[in-house]
């Protein structure tokens, strides 16, 4: 675990040098930084609020998945794969 905090200081610390030295190759490592920092903190998983902290297991999701049929954020691999099991 890392404080999303740093993202902050990395990704202004490289536009920093990017906007004093006019470097692309700083530019974009605080762009990738930016991308990494979205990543980090956007719910990946899940839209549903009551969702997002751990309620439903990975296991109770692919159950879900083999009684009630494809969701749109599962990928069709993985519904397959677990349907084998």
């Amino acid at each position: 675990y890392a404080p999303t905090g740093i993202f902050d200081t990395i990704i202004n610390s490289l536009q920093w040098v990017a906007d004093v030295t006019g470097s692309e190759k700083f530019e974009d490592a605080a762009e990738t930084a930016r991308i990494g920092k979205y990543y980090a903190v956007e719910d990946m998983l899940t839209t549903k609020p009551d969702e997002k902290y751990g309620k439903i297991t990975m296991q109770m999701h692919y159950d879900k998945i083999a009684a009630e049929g494809q969701d749109p954020f599962t990928p069709v691999r993985a519904t397959s794969a677990i349907a084998n099991v």
